[in-house]
């Protein structure tokens, strides 16, 4: 059974309930007070023919000149005055045999063993007849007094009022579950676009949205669920662009590494097939062959720390910049001089939490790829300073630079901007990539600006590591 069938049901079912109790209890609160009327008219009565029969009685005396009426003029008497009565009127003497009644009438006995009892008077409902009974003296003797009225009217209307309250239910009933079934459609109509929506996203069709409307229960899941496929979606999102950077990054490895062997398995067929090979051709081609393996090595190398940066135990500790500055200085001055570089490397004192060796990583990297943008006679300048609570890095060359668009991909793996280039000074495009791990390890940020022909600026800010205890 669905949701919107059971709320229509369970609801249906309670005000049923609720409408035909509180009819039958209305009900039954006028069916007693109209017996009640009916009870104190009827009493009233009762006790307006007893004591208009006594006056009766004394005037029938005067006029029989008798001190007491005997038996048999009592009955006449009674004969006389109640013969033509609408009610039903007994005598019953103190042994409750009957000494006269204008009709035939079936007494409850109930009803004298109460009067007996003390109850006097006392009435009993049977059926459509009202019964009052009351114990009188008359004429010296102790007679139980019952008068009979006919209550079929207040009985009819109570049953009536009983039928047609059933037929009134029935009809509200019909009414009230056709309004009941179009505000709960419609209350859960909501609902039911949540349930289609989920059913969507559900499928894979994370871009999905729910439409929502108003500020109630239902619309909140909803807005939630939106939040739920956007989460998912971006998640999926970026699992595909993970999956497709590292498809990317396979293929790369792949051509990069197909380049040197291809080289190094051609030239070393040719030494060994060629027997007529001349000393100047086999140095060349054992130079080539160095060259391509060492440019592999490169790569395996850079590679390997690539991978390890984010994995490997990294030992963060308070190191002087300034110091450490001219210590890599020294290292950079040689590689630079080798290129016909001239290099400026200077800090401002002060410490910052560092890995020591991804550091030197980050300093080689970004000079080695400043030389190798950068023509013969050209100057490096590398500079370190504070600001605002951060180590902030500046590397800049006066090279080739770099196009705009080409800015956001460069620090991708394998990627080049002029490959040619690259692969002629021994790059693999792997350098910038590493750089920008190691910028995150130390919870920075790295920002590239750069102009074709006048060079290009490295601006690095960063926290710093956390301190190993």
């Amino acid at each position: 059974m669905k949701l919107w069938q059971k709320i229509f049901l369970y609801t249906l079912i309670l005000v049923m309930l609720a409408v035909s109790m509180t009819s039958i209890l209305l009900l039954k609160n006028s069916f007693s007070l109209a017996m009640g009327q009916k009870k104190q008219s009827v009493y009233s009565e009762h006790e307006f023919l007893i004591t208009s029969f006594k006056s009766m009685m004394l005037t029938e005396r005067l006029r029989e000149n008798a001190v007491v009426l005997d038996e048999q003029t009592l009955r006449k008497f009674m004969s006389e005055t109640f013969g033509v009565s609408s009610n039903g009127v007994a005598f019953l003497d103190g042994e409750k045999k009957a000494v006269y009644a204008n009709r035939q009438m079936e007494i409850p006995q109930e009803l004298l063993e109460a009067v007996e009892k003390g109850k006097d008077p006392y009435m009993q409902v049977q059926e459509y007849q009202l019964f009052t009974a009351s114990s009188e003296t008359l004429e010296g003797k102790n007679y139980y007094v019952v008068t009979e009225n006919d209550i079929r009217d207040v009985v009819e209307i109570h049953e009536n009022m009983l039928y047609e309250i059933q037929i009134i239910s029935m009809s509200c009933a019909i009414v009230i579950a056709f309004i009941l079934l179009f505000v709960v459609k419609m209350l859960l109509h909501p609902l039911k676009r949540v349930n289609e929506g989920t059913g969507e996203i559900a499928l894979g069709n994370y871009r999905k949205r729910i439409q929502v409307r108003g500020h109630d229960e239902l619309s909140e899941l909803a807005r939630n669920m939106n939040i739920m496929a956007e989460s998912v979606e971006s998640n999926v999102r970026a699992l595909e662009d993970v999956a497709e950077d590292r498809k990317h990054f396979i293929d790369n490895l792949s051509h990069e590494m197909k380049t040197p062997l291809t080289s190094i398995l051609g030239f070393s067929d040719l030494l060994q097939i060629k027997k007529d090979i001349t000393d100047e051709s086999r140095i060349e081609y054992a130079g080539i062959i160095k060259e391509e393996a060492s440019r592999m090595r490169t790569l395996s190398g850079k590679l390997m720390e690539l991978i390890t940066v984010g994995e490997a135990k990294l030992e963060f500790h308070k190191e002087d910049m300034g110091s450490l500055f001219r210590e890599i200085g020294i290292s950079l001055k040689v590689v630079a001089d080798s290129h016909k570089m001239h290099l400026f490397c200077e800090s401002e004192e002060g410490e910052l939490c560092v890995d020591r060796e991804l550091f030197k990583s980050l300093l080689y990297n970004l000079v080695d790829n400043a030389i190798k943008a950068s023509p013969e006679g050209g100057q490096i300048c590398v500079k370190g300073r504070f600001e605002e609570g951060r180590f902030c890095l500046e590397v800049e060359d006066e090279g080739v630079g770099i196009p705009e668009e080409e800015i956001e991909k460069i620090t991708q793996a394998f990627y080049m901007v002029d490959k040619a280039r690259s692969r002629a000074s021994g790059g693999a495009g792997l350098g910038l990539a590493l750089c920008a791990e190691i910028v995150s390890v130390h919870r920075g940020n790295m920002r590239f600006e750069s102009l074709l022909g006048e060079g290009t600026r490295v601006t690095i800010r960063m926290k710093g590591g956390e301190e190993h205890a």
